[in-house]
């Protein structure tokens, strides 16, 4: 099937599935039977643990040894769409992390990120990739010459829900007192999600004219390229784009789960783009940082394909990918 046709499947499977698109975020404290009285306490079961959750819309720690990763449910804010959701690690990686979904649906405030077994057997889609310390897909990392980093060394870092609509939502962190370049800078990374849409725009805001930002996408599996992952660059006329494809297990269970073939793709606006970069486990592009008064700012778009898991994927192959990606590349701005 053609580009074209996948995207006109994805429409009717909307209609015929009797709602309009939506999109919703996700973000849970993990507390104690005491927090029984807070608004949208609720008690989830995963990852082998009972947790006493509630809803946030943002959260802060100033304090960069503090495990804020393993005090949040799915370990840190979420965005979704019926087609996918993004999660973004609340600590010193910072890494946006997919789940994919079978049908088109809401699921975040149902499965909570973890679908149990009953709900997997209804249809439910799941986490589809093993970022482990890569760039996974559209993360904002550091170059340091040599090879990818995380963000660290900062005075504080925050995750909060920016905005939420029906049809469209953001969710950003950041981080301030950052310690780089012998500079000290402050950086918002901030990620868009419209309803019926796959893919999120992000928008970087930085105080400081920092030189080694970068985004991309990793390999497939993330231990690092060989037969069976595909990574590479397209250079198109408004851009650069980055994408990856190959199968790995989700997750380190491989007992329990199977291998999921995943598709990822992050396109750079021409003027953004900076230096190609790769090292063993990321294909990378450093980002030009654009002048705006007293702030330095740059977007890209990323997007991902569960080509096993999903009903109907937008592509089988990854060359369909590929084709699928200069298509969704060239209408974007």
């Amino acid at each position: 099937m053609s580009v074209s046709g996948l995207l006109t499947l994805s429409v009717v499977v909307f209609l015929l599935a009797g709602c309009a698109p939506r999109v919703a975020t996700s973000f849970w404290r993990i507390g104690t039977p005491a927090d029984s009285t807070r608004e949208g306490y609720t008690v989830i079961h995963a990852e082998g643990k009972t947790r006493h959750c509630y809803p946030i819309t943002e959260w802060s720690s100033t304090d960069e040894k503090e495990d804020v990763y393993h005090s949040l449910h799915h370990h840190g804010v979420a965005i979704e769409s019926e087609q996918m959701a993004y999660r973004i690690y609340f600590d010193k990686k910072q890494t946006i992390d997919p789940y994919c979904k079978r049908t088109p649906q809401l699921e975040l405030a149902q499965s909570y990120w973890y679908p149990n077994d009953s709900l997997l057997a209804d249809g439910y889609g799941d986490d589809i990739l093993r970022v482990s310390g890569t760039v996974g897909v559209g993360s904002v990392k550091y170059w340091n010459g040599k090879k990818q980093v995380h963000i660290e060394h900062i005075a504080s870092r925050s995750q909060r829900i920016v905005s939420q609509s029906r049809t469209k939502a953001a969710i950003e962190v950041a981080v301030k007192g950052w310690q780089t370049e012998g500079r000290t800078a402050d950086m918002t990374t901030r990620y868009t999600m419209q309803a019926g849409h796959r893919d999120m725009r992000c928008d970087v805001y930085v105080s400081e004219p920092l030189e080694g930002l970068c985004t991309g996408v990793q390999t497939i599996p993330a231990k690092g390229p060989n037969d069976k992952s595909q990574i590479t660059h397209i250079r198109l006329e408004n851009g650069v784009l980055l994408a990856s494809w190959g199968t790995d297990w989700p997750v380190n269970d491989s007992a329990k789960y199977a291998k999921e073939t995943v598709g990822l793709g992050v396109f750079i606006p021409k003027e953004y783009a900076g230096e190609l970069v790769r090292d063993t486990r990321n294909n990378l592009c450093l980002l030009k940082l654009s002048a705006a008064g007293q702030a330095y700012s740059a977007y890209f778009y990323l997007t991902c394909c569960g080509a096993t898991k999903e009903n109907h994927p937008v592509a089988k192959t990854a060359e369909e990918w590929y084709a699928y990606l200069k298509k969704w590349a060239k209408g974007l701005k």
